[in-house]
């Protein structure tokens, strides 16, 4: 597509729950439509995405697909037809159930640029499906780290051609995070020790390390309090975990979490028990917050923490390496608050949004 043509992008998403891909998604859609590009934003209605995307007056069409939508030709058709109506030259998808659908129909009417944005480092199937998919019908793969990079081909050195890949990192606006308004969701006590995280209740993000994290730190006699921050499903088997455990005391389930700063403004400490990231946007908002972290060492994790520098890297599932870090960052607050310092100085200067999204918008066009 030649970069002086009149681009019409569409970012395609209809996952229903909020998460990093349609932050992603959102981020870049306000950034375009701000500059004053032609935008439309699909996604499921009522869906957070749809509404934070209403709410900033990009316009907004909505569709529900599942994971067979794809051999419905009558929805591929009106995914075909939305495409054509607003003249989309410039497709960004989101997820492989998305990227059947919507790639399929733009495929269908030859729609120049075909971009699928990875943002989680799962190695993908080798099946017939996708090197059509991969092959035929995407243009180009952003992934935003390295680890997402090695995932494309782990199963077929082939899938996807190197000439294809385009590597940008998560891009955060740093000034528009630190000015927004926030008010902590939980006052501590005299000598009480702080420990929040963020993200949906899924098996990816290992909320149950965190319980088993808290046994070990009630073990060592830690007068402590760990904010969890976000819904799903998994909620009431945590809660249960909890409780059989003992720990119940001493965990506090937020629920979904509006302002992500009212979390992290009652927090000493950031923990993410993530078994993958493709890119860890709560990382980058707890340095920004001043907040050093505590993770497992994989994925893209290393990204974003610098080893006992802005945090520490244990080795995953590790409780007694986990529970360390957090006793050295209780034992000394100097120490905690240079590493939240020098998160806060580290995420500003490698991934300020107004240089990455330029790089995106170069990349999609």
């Amino acid at each position: 597509m030649k970069r002086n043509a009149m681009i019409n992008y569409c970012f395609f998403n209809t996952i229903s729950a909020w998460g990093g891909g349609e932050k992603w998604h959102l981020d870049v859609a306000s950034y375009l439509h701000k500059k004053g590009a032609s935008v439309v934003v699909v996604a499921v209605q009522n869906s957070p995405l749809s509404k934070k995307a209403e709410a900033l007056g990009i316009e907004v069409r909505h569709i529900k697909l599942s994971n067979l939508s794809f051999l419905n030709p009558m929805v591929v058709y009106r995914v075909a037809r939305l495409l054509r109506r607003y003249s989309v030259n410039s497709l960004i998808i989101n997820s492989p159930r998305d990227l059947k659908c919507a790639g399929l129909a733009a495929w269908f009417i030859n729609t120049p640029n075909v971009i699928f944005r990875r943002g989680s480092d799962i190695a993908i199937k080798n099946t017939v499906l996708n090197r059509f998919l991969y092959q035929k019908v995407v243009h180009k793969v952003l992934v935003n780290s390295p680890a997402t990079q090695t995932s494309l081909n782990a199963n077929n050195a082939q899938l996807v051609a190197k000439s294809k890949i385009k590597l940008v990192p998560n891009g955060i606006d740093s000034d528009k995070f630190l000015d927004a308004p926030f008010s902590p969701i939980y006052e501590k006590n005299t000598d009480e020790f702080v420990l929040c995280t963020l993200g949906r209740l899924v098996p990816q993000k290992n909320h149950e390390f965190l319980i088993d994290l808290a046994v070990e730190l009630k073990r060592r006699q830690l007068h402590f309090k760990l904010l969890i921050g976000g819904s799903g499903p998994l909620e009431g088997d945590l809660k249960q975990k909890a409780r059989s455990a003992g720990v119940s005391g001493s965990i506090v389930f937020k629920g979904f979490i509006e302002r992500p700063k009212d979390l992290y403004s009652s927090g000493d400490v950031f923990l993410l028990p993530s078994l993958w990231e493709g890119f860890g946007y709560v990382l980058a908002e707890a340095g920004l917050s001043a907040l050093p972290s505590v993770a497992f060492d994989v994925s893209s994790n290393s990204q974003i923490i610098q080893d006992g520098k802005t945090g520490f890297l244990v080795p995953e599932s590790n409780t007694s390496l986990f529970a360390d870090a957090l006793i050295k960052l209780w034992q000394n607050e100097k120490l905690r608050n240079e590493m939240g310092e020098a998160a806060k100085r580290f995420v500003r200067k490698n991934f300020e949004a107004e240089r990455i999204f330029k790089e995106i918008e170069y990349a999609i066009s």
